[in-house]
């Protein structure tokens, strides 16, 4: 899962462009539609951003991944 490439340039293979742009898309959504989704379509979408969290640190782009975690976190829906 943890890859040995380094992280120092900010060109992304066309593979790693993929799966960053698929984890921005996906944070995204959960931002825009977390009011209108029920439990069941939240998980469906963590679990869609976990995977491609997963997708893009096996790619060697961990820590550009982080960044975008950090940048579309959203604070916890309180019960």
């Amino acid at each position: 899962m943890f890859s040995s490439q380094k992280e120092t340039s900010t060109s992304f293979s066309p593979l790693q462009q993929h799966f960053l742009t698929r984890l921005r898309r996906l944070l995204r959504l959960r931002k825009e539609q977390s009011n209108k989704l029920n439990e069941g379509g939240l998980r469906l979408i963590d679990r869609a951003i976990y995977t491609s969290y997963c997708d893009a640190a096996d790619c060697g782009v961990t820590i550009a991944a982080q960044q975008l975690l950090q940048r579309y976190a959203a604070p916890t829906r309180e019960r």
